[in-house]
Order: structure tokens, then C-alpha cells, then sequence
């Protein structure tokens, strides 16, 4: 008898019901201890067993001990083996039960440089015929990625994996479909919890499900789930399914489990079984060299002291510094380690860039600064260096070999272009009558002053407002609202998205693609429950914040592009605003053509 839990409920080991489990098919041959299989030796070694007794009330589990399990003699009614298929075998009845192991170790899905793996190929046995007499529900759980809280004791602990793999009957339209069912984001929205009733706990936004494909019953199907530094990977059959930053979990210790568990309830609890079998089933931990959220290769930074004053002589424009693969003997070296120091300010030496815990800080000091020709504002801030490695050159001024896209890009073969960035407001200027004003993204086209695209943060209070222009003028052409041959500001509008505090990181996306523009904010905890976005087509007409019509007229479509980001604060630099400064960090700077 083993005892599996602190109440003292005893249940059986090492005993078989016949009538409860018989195999399937005669060539299944003789029931076996899971351990003495050598293909699970090493994840039954690394788990526990989570399991419960259908004969006892249903929804509840009990743990059995590694040292159980591990050992050569152990089998159960709803965990053992064939040995002649050389598999592993998960049963179980009731609604809310399960038998699954529990990988035990507790492992940070932001961790820098690990790639934590759980491999399964796994099949169904009857499991049509089990969910066919529901009463309730029509899932069953086969792979999980569950919680233990923010510690190792518990502490924090919500009662909802990040990701469960199931087999649902029908949802969608789609009948005996696999999902992946991800927790959106990480707000405890059980029954008791205070948010059950907020917006982030409705069922729209607290989950999403990722359709993953037809299951065949008849096969084995081959799953990976991988977690590497808050990216989560879902592989099916080796076709990548899901890709999806869950930043939002970092805080939360997470494990990974496997087996069987109902989502279905058959009216009775003890006459209708769910079965799995796994001909293979393993989890790995790899290092990988610590990637960051970026290739600083793809950019150029602009500072705000003067060429003159950061390399001696050029000019009283604004500096650069170039990525290596540049050989401009001009301009200094941006890397990763470039920590570009400036110690000729009053208000004492600031870093306009440099990379500390894997984020990207960019600096700047309103009591002082140089701006480049085409603005009276500062900058530290990354320009897009588009395909200039396959160029062969930096150069932003050269038409015939321009480092920008055109949303039909024919050198490349890219129509979509996206920008995505991950990024917390470390500190900022508190300024009387003045708000904290800051672009920290942007789209701009290839030699014309109109932005096409600005995200701009006012502050902690407003939200986030994207600026754009429905025309513009080539040429570099400025608007003058005194002249009526270049009179533009009517063209010049804006839209609001969130709201985000100083501190607490958030996302921008911006798409560009012949269709028009999409552009979204959410915040990196709450997940996408949090998400707001627009679409604009070209030449559609659509309200701006104010409840205008505006239309982003098609010319747009013919330009050549290129990103922007970093900080760039809309208002002038002042003696009197000496020692504020911005100082905003992006764990990630993402660009993706394709």
C-alpha cells in the first residue's frame, strides 16, 4: 500500500485491474513496471507521479514519491507499461482527475541562456468513445506547463497553467482537433481571487487557444514544447505551431508534467476511461549562448552631442556610431558592449547607450544636446540599417543602394515589415508645465520629413498616442503653415492606444504591409488580454483620437522605408532643465521582413 497524500489516503501499487485496463491488442504483451523500460528510466528518475483514485470523489490527486516510482516493482491501475511496444501508459476516469508525472524541477521560463525542452510522441486510445458519453465538457489534457508560484514555497502560486495540449472533440467548427491552450496572462482568476470578475479573467482574454491540426488517432504524433529566455515554442510533427513571448510569466517558477488528466466529466465517474500511450517521452536542458532581443548589427545610433564635440571635428551636427561590419574608419564601434559615456556636463557624466542585464538603456540630458539637421530635438536612438550587409555599404544617402525598404521590396522579396519592442520608462524629466514627452518608435520614409509613424509616451497617466501623416512631401520638404504652397499641418493626426506607467514593461508592434498599417500596444505582464490595436488601409477612410476622418492617402505605398528606435523627446532641450533626463530600456528591439 502507498501513501500518497498528507491525509493519509491510502491507495493501491503494484496491483492490476483486469477489468479496467486490459490492453487493447493481444501484441501489447506482458504489463510492466514504467521504470524498467530504459526509454522513460530518465523522466520517471526526474518525476514524481500525480494521481488520483477514480473510487474516491472526484477532481482531487494525490503525489507518489520519486523513490516509488524510480523502482523496477511499481505499477498501478492507471500508470504502467508494455513492454513489447515499449510503452508508457496514462489511464484514468472521473471529471478533474489525472494521472501525469510531475517533472519536479521548478525552472525560470526567463532564464537567460537555457533552452528547456519537453519531448512526447503520444496517442489517444478510445478516446472518442470516453468523451462520447459526457455530460460535461469534451477535452482531454495529454501535456502541461504548470506553476508553483513565485517561489519554491508556493508563494504567489495561481491555480492555472501557462500551457495545456489537449484533445477537444469540437470547438470552432473543427471537430477532433489538438490545441495548445495558453493562459494569456498571469492574474489569478479563480473563483475566490479578487479579479475573478475583472476583464482580464473573462475567458476572451485570460486564454488563448492555438489550433494545432487534425489529430489522428490512428498514429503516434510527435510534440516539443520548448521555453527559452520568455519565448515559448510549440512544435507539432516538427512543423513550428506557436512562437509566443511570455514575458508575463518570468515571475512565476514553472515545471513541466505529462500524462493524462480530464477535462470531461461522464456522468457516473468510474465507467468511462481516458488512455494514453507515449512510445516516447523525455525532457532536456541545453545551454545556449545568451541571446538578447536584437541584432545590433541592423542599426546606426545617433547621440546628442555634436561630431565636433564626440570625435573632434565634422561638425556641429548631431554623432553616429556604426555597427563593425560598417568599416567606417569615421566612426566609432557600436556593439553590444558599447557603453558610449559623455563626461563634458555639468550635471555630470551620462551614458546616452549601453546594454546592462540584457536591456538596452538610452539616455539623454534636457538641460543640453545637439540635434541632427532636420530637427530642433535630441536623440538617442537607433536608424534601421536594412539588408546593408548584403549591400556591402551604410551609406542612408545613396539612392541606388539605399539601406530602407520599400513595402514591395524587390531586392529582398519582403511585403510585411514589422517592428516589435519591448520597453520600460527607467525615469524621466519632471518638468513644471512641460509633459515628459518621448518617441520611442517610429517609421520614417527615406529622405521625407513626414513621419509616417511616431509612437509617442506623454507620460504615465495618458495613453500612449501613435502620430502619423496622411501625405507628405519629397525631398526633405518641411510644412509651413504661413505658406499656402506647403501648407501641411492638417495632415499631421493621431490615435491613442494604452496606458503604461513608468517601470513596468509594455510592447509596441508596428506592421507595414500593402494592405496599410497595424499598429498595437500591450503590457508584457498582463499578456495579450491587454492588447489594443488599429488597422488602417491605405486609402480608407478611418477616426482619428478626436473623431475625425482621416485617410492615409496611397502614395504612401511607392516610398522607401526604414525603422527607428530608441528615445527621441519632443521638446527642446533648456539650460534650465538641466540634470532631467530619460532614461528608457528595451529588453527587446525586434525587426522581422519578410
Amino acid at each position: 500500500m502507498i501513501d500518497g497524500s498528507s491525509d493519509e489516503t491510502l491507495i493501491s501499487g503494484n496491483q492490476f485491474n483486469p477489468s479496467n485496463t486490459a490492453p487493447d491488442e493481444p501484441e501489447d504483451g506482458e504489463i510492466v513496471a514504467p521504470h524498467t523500460l530504459d526509454s522513460f528510466k530518465a523522466i520517471i528518475n526526474a518525476s514524481k507521479l500525480q494521481r488520483w483514485d477514480p473510487t474516491l470523489e472526484e477532481g482531487d490527486k494525490l503525489d507518489i514519491s520519486n523513490q516509488t516510482i524510480a523502482n523496477e516493482d511499481y505499477f498501478d491501475d492507471y500508470f504502467y507499461a508494455y513492454q513489447a511496444s515499449n510503452q508508457l501508459v496514462f489511464k484514468m476516469s472521473g471529471y478533474k482527475n489525472r494521472s501525469e508525472l510531475r517533472i519536479e524541477e521548478n525552472f525560470d521560463t526567463s532564464e537567460i541562456g537555457i533552452t528547456r525542452t519537453l519531448n512526447a510522441s503520444f496517442k489517444p486510445v478510445g478516446i472518442q468513445e470516453a468523451i462520447a458519453n459526457s455530460v460535461n465538457g469534451d477535452e482531454v489534457t495529454f501535456l502541461q506547463i504548470h506553476n508553483k508560484g513565485e517561489d519554491d514555497t508556493g508563494n504567489g502560486y495561481i491555480p492555472h497553467p501557462l500551457l495545456r495540449i489537449v484533445y477537444e472533440e469540437s470547438r470552432n467548427g473543427l471537430t477532433g482537433h489538438y490545441w495548445a491552450v495558453i493562459k494569456a496572462n498571469a492574474v489569478d482568476c479563480s473563483s475566490d481571487s479578487p479579479y475573478a470578475d475583472s476583464e482580464a479573467c473573462d475567458s476572451s482574454n485570460a486564454y488563448t487557444r492555438y489550433d494545432l491540426g487534425k489529430a489522428d488517432l490512428n498514429s503516434f504524433t510527435d510534440v516539443e514544447l520548448a521555453v527559452s529566455e520568455s519565448q515559448l515554442t510549440i512544435s507539432v510533427n516538427e512543423l513550428e505551431k506557436v512562437n509566443l513571448d511570455i514575458s508575463y510569466w518570468a515571475h512565476l517558477l514553472s515545471y513541466f508534467k505529462a500524462g493524462i488528466y480530464n477535462q470531461y466529466d461522464d456522468g457516473d465517474g468510474i465507467n468511462d476511461w481516458s488512455e494514453v500511450r507515449f512510445a516516447a517521452l523525455t525532457v532536456s536542458e541545453t545551454e545556449t549562448t545568451p541571446a538578447t532581443g536584437w541584432d545590433i548589427d541592423q542599426w546606426k545610433i545617433t547621440i546628442p552631442a555634436s561630431k565636433d564635440d564626440w570625435y573632434g571635428s565634422g561638425g556641429t551636427s548631431a554623432a553616429e556610431l556604426v555597427p563593425a561590419h560598417c568599416n567606417d574608419s569615421s566612426k566609432q564601434v557600436l556593439n553590444d558592449n558599447s557603453d558610449i559615456v559623455y563626461n563634458e556636463y555639468d550635471s555630470g557624466d551620462i551614458s546616452f547607450f549601453n546594454v546592462s542585464q540584457e536591456r538596452m538603456h538610452f539616455r539623454v540630458d534636457m538641460g543640453y544636446g545637439t540635434s541632427t539637421s532636420n530637427s530642433s530635438y535630441i536623440r538617442s536612438e537607433l536608424r534601421e540599417l536594412f539588408n546593408a550587409e548584403n549591400l556591402g555599404t551604410c551609406s542612408t544617402s545613396n539612392q541606388d543602394q539605399m539601406t530602407s525598404w520599400f513595402i514591395d521590396d524587390s531586392a529582398t522579396g519582403t511585403k510585411e515589415h514589422k517592428l516589435t519592442s519591448v520597453l520600460r520608462i527607467e525615469d524621466y524629466p519632471m518638468i513644471s508645465g512641460q509633459n515628459p514627452k518621448v518617441v520611442v518608435g517610429q517609421v520614417h520614409g527615406w529622405e521625407i520629413s513626414q513621419a509616417l509613424i511616431k509612437v509617442l509616451w506623454e507620460g504615465e497617466n495618458k495613453p500612449v498616442r501613435v502620430i502619423m501623416n496622411q501625405d507628405f512631401f519629397t525631398d526633405n520638404e518641411k510644412c509651413d503653415n504661413s505658406n499656402p504652397v506647403n501648407n501641411c499641418d492638417n495632415w499631421s493626426f493621431s490615435i491613442e492606444l494604452g496606458e503604461y506607467a513608468a517601470n513596468v514593461d509594455w510592447q509596441y508592434e508596428i506592421i507595414v504591409d500593402e494592405e496599410g498599417i497595424y499598429l498595437a500596444t500591450l503590457d508584457s505582464l498582463a499578456g495579450e488580454s491587454s492588447r489594443e490595436d488599429i488597422t488602417i488601409h491605405w486609402g480608407e477612410a478611418f477616426s482619428d483620437k478626436n473623431g475625425d476622418s482621416v485617410t492615409m492617402t496611397e502614395n504612401w505605398k511607392d516610398e522607401a522605408y526604414y525603422f527607428k528606435a530608441g528615445i527621441y523627446p519632443q521638446f527642446k532641450p533648456d539650460s534650465d532643465y538641466i540634470g532631467e533626463r530619460f532614461d528608457v530600456s528595451f529588453s527587446t528591439i525586434n525587426i522581422d521582413h519578410q
